[in-house]
């Protein structure tokens, strides 16, 4: 595996499996567009791992993205928000994408805004109690709508509804009942429990472990990259009008 360059994103390889580290935590890791494309070449890069792990430095996980919001009056256009808010996070969701191995979503503290979608965005996500997750980019007047993309077959819809219109934190619980999720452990099992579910991974044949995820990911469903474009051209709109 050649690890890409970048001061945000750590990457560990030990033996078969990739451990890449969202490393901004005097930011609460938020998600810069530069750090965006540098997390996508390194899920890239960790191509010929058997699994790969996603977790973040710091107490919290990832607090969303780092970009304000234009003024009003600012004049933003559709040409704008395709190049400033959804090509970056495209990006990274077309590398996920492109990942063959499973990849495990490691939570601790807060996951809200992009934080959240990376959470669900994983195969399989393991979250500690106490944790939280959130949509709360109404409250600024955005419509989350390039961040539901991935969530509309990953949520019950009325799930994801009340998670963004009602724009508040939901603990671990209720996240691994609306499917953000997929098990939820103890204060401080967090590493032990992570370190299991992988060995338990790797003790599985690769082609087989390749084709559940490929299922997973071809089966018909909603149609992801159209839903971006669909929620940008939306939320341009919303800032355009101004």
């Amino acid at each position: 595996m050649t690890t890409p360059e970048s001061p945000w994103i750590g990457c560990d390889v030990q033996g078969e499996v990739a451990t890449l580290r969202l490393q901004r935590p005097e930011a609460g890791n938020r998600l810069t567009n530069a750090m965006a494309l540098a997390l996508a070449e390194a899920l890239d890069a960790a191509r010929d791992s058997r699994v790969i792990v996603l977790r973040g430095e710091g107490p919290d996980f990832c607090l969303g993205r780092d970009m304000a919001p234009p003024p009003p009056g600012a004049g933003v256009n559709a040409a704008d928000v395709l190049r400033d808010d959804a090509a970056p996070i495209q990006t990274l969701y077309e590398a996920f994408g492109r990942c063959r191995s499973p990849v495990v979503g490691v939570v601790a503290g807060r996951a809200w805004g992009i934080g959240l979608v990376l959470a669900a965005r994983c195969d399989l996500t393991l979250c500690e109690e106490g944790s939280s997750f959130a949509l709360r980019e109404l409250e600024r007047g955005i419509p989350p709508c390039i961040a539901m993309a991935p969530l509309l077959d990953r949520m019950p819809a009325k799930a994801l509804a009340h998670l963004v219109f009602g724009a508040e934190p939901i603990g671990a619980r209720e996240a691994l009942a609306a499917g953000i999720v997929g098990r939820v452990v103890e204060s401080g099992r967090l590493q032990a429990e992570s370190d299991a579910l992988v060995q338990r991974l790797l003790s599985f044949p690769v082609p087989a472990v390749q084709a559940v995820k490929q299922f997973l990911a071809t089966a018909p469903r909603h149609h992801e990259p159209n839903a971006v474009l669909y929620g940008a051209g939306l939320l341009a709109n919303v800032l355009g009008s101004r």
